[in-house]
């Protein structure tokens, strides 16, 4: 049995053994609060092999997490072309398999040609002693054993348990189509429970959430008056919270009818109809007394129409007075593109390359002391726009949130943690076919997902990882700048520099994080 060992910010693959990261020891670096992790790849497996993993030394006074690598499919590289794919993506030409899925270490492997992979994590608590430990981890497959050496240097910098940065991602309660679960039953609150570790562990502390109920409504003669019920709006977001998620992005107002045509629909009425007027002077008030009440209004952010675009902006904007009007006190937020929406929203949300290349536009925006977050989805495609798509640099991802402390955005927010589509294994499929209003497209690979329906449980990604990393780099950096602005400034811009401009030498951008670190501990 062959071994090699290779960073936790580079793809590895099932078919590969060569690695720009590759080694022969584990030489991990991290901060309080955070984790030290790495990968292994074993080769010369038979079918089904017995495995051990276990951590002697120094090391062992650290809890090791133990994940097996699956390898998932990437079918294509849709919208990628010679026109708009660079050096660095795609990665590789699909299809081909790699390894993102990292289920929790069982008794046996399900090695791919015999090849399997295994991701480590050293869980290093927030008074962990700084200073270096040394040790190995011992592997044991098939009665064969390999002995590798492990570096582990803690830090004296702190990861912060409640961070600053604000991360939402869609998550969908489908349990039934792929978990063979009742979504109401014990056995799915169970499983509720553990996505929620997950997305906490990654640091996301935001949800969407909905539920009001129209308990009457006016008749076809217009007689009678709104009522709503919020209860169930209470029941999630008070399990939420007790999961340990502080913020909510209530449900939207409106919806396109058409992305070509300036109607919104409100309540399944044009948004400019006396109909939505008479619901939205009903719902909003009510919306916003029952927040107050329930001391929520600083946790909550209200969408008024997904993405707005050159067709329906003014009656976007019209709508944003309607809500401003019957709830004052409620925050507007909304992802978009650079539309002509000026001054409608409390927290604007541009694709990052929106956001670039309208950079002084989207700033003028925060006159009222309104937010700019960013976000990412199907788009931005190519150009050297970094993204979290399975056939982008693991880089890609990690990087994500360092264009959050360069242009001091607050937030992140992603429309899918588990959003797969109808039909669709994400373990084989990685380009589904994505339906919005009269709009249809191939989604570029794993756009849909961040974490994996495993067996009994949610399985996390390496871009899950990537993802986490990202955020406890954007609170060391901003934990420098509050010190030192012009240090913090020089390390982001070794590594980020801008949405399409990083460095993507997983060995430079290990003595970059390094430097971070060092940075931190200084000043800590």
């Amino acid at each position: 049995m062959r071994y090699v060992t290779v960073k936790d910010t580079e793809w590895t693959y099932p078919d590969r053994w060569d690695y720009a990261s590759a080694g022969d020891k584990l030489t991990l670096h991290a901060a309080r609060g955070s984790y030290a992790a790495g990968q292994v790849l074993l080769s010369g497996l038979p079918e089904s092999p017995p495995v051990k993993v276990e951590a002697l030394g120094g090391i062992s006074a650290f809890e090791l997490e133990k994940y097996e690598l699956v390898p998932v499919t990437v079918e294509d590289n849709p919208f990628l072309n010679d026109q708009n794919s660079t050096e660095h993506m795609p990665v590789r030409k699909a299809p081909y398999r790699l390894y993102d899925c990292a289920k929790p270490l069982g008794e046996t492997l399900a090695p791919e040609g015999g090849v399997a992979g295994l991701y480590l994590a050293f869980v290093i608590p927030e008074d962990a002693a700084p200073g270096a430990y040394s040790g190995t981890v011992v592997i044991t497959a098939a009665c064969e054993k390999v002995e590798i050496p492990v570096c582990l240097t803690v830090y004296k910098a702190v990861v912060p348990k409640d961070g600053r940065l604000k991360i939402i991602g869609g998550f969908y309660r489908n349990f039934d189509v792929y978990h063979g679960v009742p979504n109401n039953s014990p056995e799915a609150e169970r499983l509720e429970a553990e996505y929620l570790k997950l997305l906490l562990r990654a640091r996301q502390n935001m949800m969407y959430v909905g539920g009001v109920q129209v308990t009457s409504r006016p008749d076809d003669e217009g007689k009678g008056e709104y009522a709503f019920d919020f209860s169930p709006l209470e029941a999630v977001v008070n399990r939420y919270m007790a999961a340990g998620m502080k913020y909510f992005n209530m449900s939207s107002v409106g919806w396109r009818k058409s992305w070509k045509e300036s109607t919104i629909l409100v309540s399944g009425m044009p948004a400019m109809s006396y109909g939505a007027f008479r619901y939205l002077s009903a719902y909003l008030p009510a919306l916003q007394q029952f927040l107050e009440e329930k001391g929520w209004t600083d946790r909550f952010v209200v969408g008024v129409s997904d993405e707005p675009n050159e067709a329906n902006a003014t009656e976007y904007r019209a709508l944003c007075g309607l809500v401003r009007r019957f709830a004052p006190k409620i925050r507007l937020i909304d992802a978009l593109s650079f539309v002509p929406v000026y001054g409608a929203l409390d927290v604007w949300v541009p694709l990052n390359s929106e956001y670039e290349r309208h950079r002084k536009e989207f700033e003028s925006m925060r006159i009222d002391g309104s937010e700019i977050w960013m976000y990412v989805c199907c788009g931005p495609r190519g150009h050297g726009y970094i993204n979290r798509f399975l056939d982008y640099p693991l880089l890609s991802t990690r990087y994500l949130f360092w264009g959050n402390y360069k242009y001091n955005l607050t937030g992140y927010l992603h429309w899918a943690t588990n959003c797969y589509q109808p039909g669709q294994n994400p373990f084989e499929q990685n380009c589904p076919r994505h339906r919005n209003a009269d709009a249809e497209t191939i989604l570029p690979p794993g756009d849909t997902h961040i974490i994996y329906p495993g067996q009994g449980e949610p399985w996390m990604s390496m871009r899950l990882e990537a993802q986490r990393a990202s955020a406890e780099d954007y609170e060391l950096l901003c934990f420098i700048a509050e010190r030192d602005k012009a240090k913090a400034d020089e390390i982001c811009a070794m590594g980020f520099r801008a949405f399409n401009d990083v460095e993507y030498d997983v060995n430079k951008f290990e003595q970059i994080r390094i430097a971070l670190l060092y940075a931190a501990s200084e000043l800590a």
